[in-house]
């Protein structure tokens, strides 16, 4: 009953709001309304207004506004000939016919607006992690630096600044940073780098090498004679002091420790242990000391790295697993490029895709060694059952992150403007592509999904709150009104599309190919629903 509700809920505001878009258009330019239904089948309330009946049927799954002279052969009264659709000028069908499309594609605008607007805080610009030898790396670009604008436009977040630098491959841009109080300005040039959007396509994107996260300063150890490991420091545990100087990040540490040099180190860290308890194991960290006294070894040396780039787990018969990576072991290169962060090890692992590619690793006590590693692509359902394909390597470094505390929104009408015209626009734009890549058949079928795929994603997207169901509801009606602008005879598309060769002809369409266009059209919707219906089967029910 609560999934019936929902489903209700999701279509029955879509179908009003298309169906109102031909109704208030027809009241516009003096087209007649003869009937305004919401649902198919025998009316279960009914109530006229003026000339126009308005109606509640049984059958949820669309409806429909009866025009006065909507086909060709109907009967007129001489009285209201004038006030016929087909009678009308041609830009006052066009509305008509479009303003129900129109309508759902304008819905989303509220609808985005609404759920960005209930954003209080948005994630800040401020640098994280910087990768190695990235565009961010060469020009001395830090963990903690704030970006405040990008070639003079102001930046107030973390993905206004991904969109300046997307948009710029291969383009030097000015960016103005904010370090310790003081503002200066440094010329990037992101690298471009071709990534696949949502829908498969190749794009090419600015990127500079940066993420919001910063690491816990946890560290591995892989040199068994090393002070820290006579010491009983073990990999995975957190250093929080060095000569009682607080740690924060891993780049606290690597500075704290060049600055401390050979000099005896008093360090204060927490170790992680399992507590077991009534609803499962909980970690426990457990403060601990140690006094370590570097050696000299070309160099003050303690033993002492950053976990970043250490295995913590390994899938079982996982590529990782078969190429003999286990937990402990550091990943020193990848190819002939030295690592210090896994985010580096990720990047070149997703371009290299299931080709083989060689990763230097070192085992504690051990020599580094050349192992070969050739990933898999696998596949999962979400939480609405749609099939994604990812690549699998099977290894999980240590990543004790955080991301610094979010921020309030300055101007949030704006920004939720802002976004819900840029949503939109996105979502058209994929379903444009989507379009393209079916009729060209560049994929699939396979993911068309018809009213029972709706009714069970509808439930789930309930249960996941008010913001997940309206982000389904808009994408719903963005995809209510473009498939219905498809040039497809029996959809509003049809209709237009007749007007379009009404007015190149300067004649309308003849009955006999109006019939045959119509029936063409009812062939295709048939199929595509039966194809739907298969998909949404096999994906619901046969699992």
């Amino acid at each position: 009953m609560t999934q019936f509700l929902a489903f209700i809920l999701l279509i029955g505001p879509l179908i009003f709001v298309h169906e109102l878009g031909h109704l208030l258009a027809a009241k516009l330019v003096d087209v007649k309304v003869v009937r305004f239904s919401l649902g198919f089948g025998p009316a279960l309330a009914r109530i006229q207004l003026g000339e126009t009946e308005y109606r509640i049927a049984p059958i949820p799954l669309g409806g429909y506004v009866t025009l006065l002279g909507q086909s060709p052969d109907e009967p007129l009264a001489p009285h209201e000939a004038h006030r016929a659709l087909r009678n009308r000028p041609l830009w006052a069908r066009y509305l008509v016919l479009g303003a129900g499309p129109l309508f759902n594609l304008l819905l989303p605008l509220l609808l985005y607006f609404t759920f960005y607007l209930g954003h209080t805080v948005i994630a800040p610009p401020v640098i994280g992690t910087v990768l190695d030898d990235s565009a961010a790396a060469t020009s001395e670009l830090r963990s903690g630096d704030r970006i405040v604008a990008i070639d003079g436009t102001d930046i107030h977040s973390w993905g206004e600044m991904q969109d300046h630098v997307r948009a710029a491959p291969d383009r030097e841009v000015k960016l103005q940073i904010e370090r310790d109080g003081v503002r200066f300005d440094r010329f990037v040039t992101p690298r471009r780098s071709v990534v696949k959007n949502a829908v498969d396509e190749p794009e090419a994107r600015g990127m500079l090498g940066v993420f919001p996260w910063v690491y816990a300063p946890q560290i591995g150890i892989v040199d068994t004679h090393s002070p820290a490991h006579e010491q009983g420091l073990m990999t995975g545990d957190i250093i929080t002091s060095i000569n009682g100087e607080p740690i924060e990040t891993v780049e606290d540490l690597e500075r704290e420790l060049t600055r401390q040099g050979t000099a005896l180190l008093r360090l204060t860290y927490l170790r992680a242990v399992p507590v077991r308890g009534e609803l499962g194991t909980y970690w426990w960290y457990a403060s601990h000391h140690a006094r370590l006294l570097p050696r000299h070894e070309g160099g003050a040396s303690t033993g002492l790295l950053p976990a970043n780039t250490f295995i913590r787990t390994v899938a079982p018969g996982s590529p990782a697993a078969k190429a003999g990576i286990a937990p402990g072991d550091r990943v020193l290169a990848v190819g002939d490029r030295p690592v210090t962060r896994w985010e580096t090890v990720a990047v070149m692992l997703d371009r290299q895709g299931t080709k083989p590619i060689d990763l230097r690793v070192q085992s504690p006590g051990e020599a580094p060694r050349t192992v070969r590693v050739e990933q898999e692509i696998r596949t999962h359902r979400g939480i609405y059952k749609q099939e994604r394909s990812y690549l699998f390597f099977g290894a999980e470094p240590y990543a004790k992150r955080e991301v610094p505390p979010p921020e309030p929104i300055r101007g949030r009408v704006t920004y939720a403007v802002r976004s819900a015209v840029d949503e939109t626009l996105s979502m058209l734009g994929m379903m444009w592509t989507s379009l393209r890549q079916m009729v060209t058949l560049e994929r699939g079928v396979d993911e068309l999904s018809s009213v029972v795929g709706i009714f069970n994603v509808a439930g789930t997207a309930a249960e996941q709150g008010p913001g997940q169901f309206l982000l389904l509801m808009a994408l719903l009606s963005i995809n209510l009104g473009f498939v219905n602008l498809l040039p497809i005879p029996i959809l509003d598309g049809g209709h237009l599309m007749f007007f379009t060769l009404e007015a190149l002809r300067r004649r309308p369409l003849g009955q006999r190919a109006r019939e045959v266009a119509s029936a063409v059209g009812l062939v295709i919707i048939l199929v595509l629903l039966l194809i739907a219906l298969r998909n949404d089967i096999t994906r619901f029910w046969m699992d």
